[in-house]
């Protein structure tokens, strides 16, 4: 099957996309690397476009809110209309939602010493208050906010900082990820640990980039572009190698999507959770994905998002047709980018 083909739409933010998000309502957000942010409906109709101080790293959507981390700054949209921005100290990175306040971390990297020097965790209200900053020296890479505020650090203490308090892992390397599961979080290690606050899970070859949960346990990739499916017992189930992955994310069908770099171009994989490909394509290079129930976005490197909508793409797998022609894929994205 053809995944440019099978795309319920391609939208273009006419930049590198560097964040994506999709609404509970099916709506699309996409941030660039120079700050461009936009906003489309379910139908993909543009809502709104609004520029931003710097590349987007993060979005967080509060009901009729759109918080975002750009550059140095924390940026409050409402219905495509700034509110309020406020400097952080360094770049701004991680947004999380946490007893009825914005959480945002910073960063300050060292280029003499390359690494990280400084890090900070702020509290605002919806209003753009400060409440409340603490500074450390190791820098936040995952939050989860659920119950609890965790954050999974890096050197020098490692470990996690729940609710202000530091508790060690399993191993002392420093986080590199996580993801969150709805009995636990799990966290990768630079050394290649896959841990949990109970303890160590798996032991991976080289750095985690990247680690999703199933209904079934996780899925990790690594920095050496190899990825690996676990279950709830952390026996491997399958493992493909291939080129660095950028990002990936659990769809609709419970399917696996997966965007890999390789030198000038990119691969997009889809398989079932026990590793089948379903689909594989060639494209531009492939940086964020986001998933709901029913679609998957994925945006890339020359500025495209594509959208996939769960009975578009049934529909697609199911056809007996096998045209390949590669011009009438070009055609079929072009009339589909006419959308907008």
């Amino acid at each position: 099957m053809d995944l440019i083909q099978a795309a319920w739409m391609i939208r273009d933010l006419g930049q590198p996309v560097s964040a994506i998000h999709i609404g509970d309502e099916s709506s699309l957000i996409a941030g660039g690397w120079d700050g461009a942010l936009k906003k489309w409906d379910k139908d993909g109709s543009l809502v709104w476009a609004v520029q931003c101080e710097d590349r987007i790293e993060t979005i967080l959507r509060i009901k009729e809110l759109v918080i975002v981390t750009s550059g140095l700054h924390i940026t409050c949209v409402k219905q495509g209309e700034i509110q309020w921005s406020n400097p952080l100290e360094g770049s701004a990175d991680l947004l999380c939602y946490h007893d009825g306040q914005i959480v945002a971390t910073s960063s300050v990297y060292d280029i003499e010493h390359g690494d990280f020097m400084e890090s900070a965790i702020w509290k605002f209200s919806l209003d753009g208050e400060l409440i409340d900053v603490s500074r450390m020296d190791e820098r936040p890479w995952f939050v989860q906010s659920t119950k609890d505020l965790i954050f999974g650090l890096g050197r020098p203490k490692c470990g996690l900082l729940i609710d202000d308090a530091h508790h060690e892992l399993s191993s002392n390397s420093p986080v590199t990820c996580g993801a969150s599961s709805p009995d636990n979080a799990l966290f990768g290690h630079a050394d290649g640990t896959i841990s949990s606050i109970d303890g160590t899970i798996a032991k991976e070859e080289s750095s985690i980039e990247s680690l999703v949960c199933t209904n079934d346990g996780f899925i990790a990739a690594l920095e050496s572009g190899v990825l690996i499916s676990r279950g709830l017992d952390a026996t491997e189930i399958w493992r493909n190698e291939g080129a660095q992955i950028t990002t990936q994310s659990i769809g609709f069908n419970n399917l696996h999507w997966c965007g890999r770099s390789q030198v000038n171009s990119g691969i997009i994989e889809v398989r079932s959770i026990a590793g089948e490909i379903i689909a594989k394509t060639n494209t531009t290079r492939p940086r964020v994905s986001a998933a709901i129930e029913n679609r998957v976005a994925i945006g890339f490197e020359d500025g495209q998002i594509l959208v996939w909508e769960m009975e578009l793409f049934e529909r697609r797998s199911n056809e007996k047709s096998t045209e390949t022609d590669g011009r009438r894929s070009a055609m079929a994205a072009k009339l589909r980018s006419l959308r907008e």
